[in-house]
């Protein structure tokens, strides 16, 4: 694994610059002011911006004036953590162009010892996986990133990662218009009734990794053509919104949602994420059919508790919580 070829070394990407271009969205700017602001002289930023431009930025000077007409649609670590403003995911991240799984990568980066909040990301993924070891599409155009976390207790806290990491990224997606998304238990996240998003979390028990999970997100952003077996249940966020996603900015709005969660979590502040959970799923009042280890549950689900799960009032008459981790849900 640590021989894919990494996208993007810190540096090679001057991400205060770049900022600065993006910020007067495509107006021309004075070198000058560009220099006097980033303290940089006039070669150091000759430099800068033709090193933007080797990484294909579209980037245009006259007269004394730069200003950026063109941007790649590529996962640049530097460029996500420019402005994210988290206290522990995301501080430090890392890209690749194409890997087995970021998971796999995570898992290996956690047993270094890399700092909690570590996050990899990937433009495209061989050996991506879901749920149950189902495999996961993951091409180019999607987000593929996994988070090492070490929350404390790991028992208690656990079992709140998949719901925080749904309202993390239900929320973002709600930023663009004309995503309306919901959440589907256990870990989807749908646009229209159809799959966008998934969650997964992993928990090893080795030594040295005990305590340790890997929060997996895979998004499926501006995925041009999913298989044909994929597009009566699955979509993208690109073709509910007006103009194609940037995935560095969704990125950046998740870690972000995801940071202020996770701290609520540290805190044990369960109730006001399911609350958040209750109100983008459409779950609550409906009836579903639930197979835990081969048996077959059928009932209404009439709330969501912080630690057991799926509280679910079975036709037998009593309420049961099913935690998402143990079932499948068939309707």
């Amino acid at each position: 694994m640590r021989n894919d070829q990494d996208l993007a070394p810190a540096s090679k990407l001057n991400a205060p610059l770049l900022a600065m271009l993006k910020g007067v969205d495509g107006e021309w700017v004075a070198a000058g002011e560009l220099a006097q602001t980033l303290r940089l002289g006039e070669q150091q930023l000759e430099r800068e911006i033709e090193q933007l431009r080797g990484l294909g930025f579209g980037i245009e000077k006259e007269d004394a004036r730069v200003r950026l007409v063109d941007a790649p649609d590529l996962l640049y670590p530097d460029e996500i953590r420019e402005g994210l403003g988290t206290r522990i995911i995301g501080r430090k991240l890392i890209a690749y162009d194409r890997i087995g799984s970021t998971n796999d990568a995570a898992w290996d980066y956690a047993a270094d010892g890399v700092d909690e909040g570590f996050v990899v990301l990937a433009e495209e993924q061989t050996r991506g996986r879901g749920r149950m070891g189902r495999k996961w599409y993951s091409p180019r155009g999607g987000l593929w990133m996994s988070i090492v976390l070490r929350p404390d207790p790991p028992a208690e806290r656990a079992t709140m990662l998949t719901t925080a990491a749904s309202v993390a990224v239900a929320r973002a997606i709600r930023g663009y218009p004309g995503c309306n998304a919901t959440i589907r238990w256990p870990n989807d996240i749908l646009i229209d009734g159809k799959k966008t998003a998934g969650i997964l979390v992993e928990t090893r028990s080795e030594k040295g990794l005990r305590g340790t999970f890997i929060l997996g997100i895979g998004v499926d952003v501006n995925c041009r053509d999913l298989p044909e077996e994929l597009r009566a249940i699955a979509t993208t966020v690109a073709r509910h919104t007006e103009k194609p996603i940037r995935r560095t900015e969704l990125a950046r709005l998740i870690l972000r949602n995801l940071d202020e969660l996770y701290l609520r979590i540290l805190r044990g502040e369960h109730a006001s994420i399911c609350e958040q959970w209750l109100s983008m799923s459409s779950i609550r009042g409906r009836r579903i059919t639930i197979i835990q280890n081969g048996r077959t549950y059928r009932g209404e689900v009439v709330d969501m508790d912080p630690v057991a799960g799926l509280m679910v009032r079975l036709d037998r008459g009593f309420v049961r919580a099913f935690k998402g981790e143990h079932v499948t849900v068939v309707r």
